[in-house]
């Protein structure tokens, strides 16, 4: 289960695998919470030419892995597009990958949800994460 309080590896390495993932897709802003379920969201740059009036983002939680989203008109929602699949952490380049597929002429990944695990399963999960808590990835110019 990874550590509520932030300060744990395994959300130390859940921060450096996101930063990764923002570096390499050099993402405008994103967040995440450790609170279970962990996730994050990334927004994207560029729109869809699919969904010209809507903002585009990545999802990520420790349940279904990575997934392509746009926010509803209100923007106060998000909906899924497809899911990465795959594994619930794939390496930053197989993100950056899907995300290139994402503006390509169809839709990357699955539809449905792959239901990887169960948010806080002691199934090796915090290990993996923690794995990246070493990681030292520096920030793009202009981020924080």
């Amino acid at each position: 289960m990874i550590e509520r309080d932030g300060l744990g590896a395994a959300a130390r390495g859940l921060r450096q695998y996101l930063l990764a993932v923002a570096a390499k897709l050099d993402v405008p802003a994103w967040f995440c919470d450790v609170d279970a379920p962990a996730g994050a969201y990334l927004a994207l740059e560029r729109r869809l030419t699919r969904f010209p009036g809507h903002e585009t983002a990545l999802l990520w939680d420790e349940r279904d892995g990575w997934a392509a989203a746009v926010e509803s008109a209100t923007g106060e929602d998000v909906i899924v597009l497809a899911y990465l699949g795959g594994d619930v952490l794939p390496p930053p380049e197989t993100v950056v990958a899907f995300v290139r597929d994402l503006y390509g002429e169809e839709y990357p990944g699955q539809p449905d949800p792959p239901g990887f695990r169960r948010a806080g399963a002691p199934d090796g999960f915090d290990e993996r994460l923690a794995a990246h808590a070493g990681d030292t990835v520096p920030l793009p110019e202009g981020h924080s």
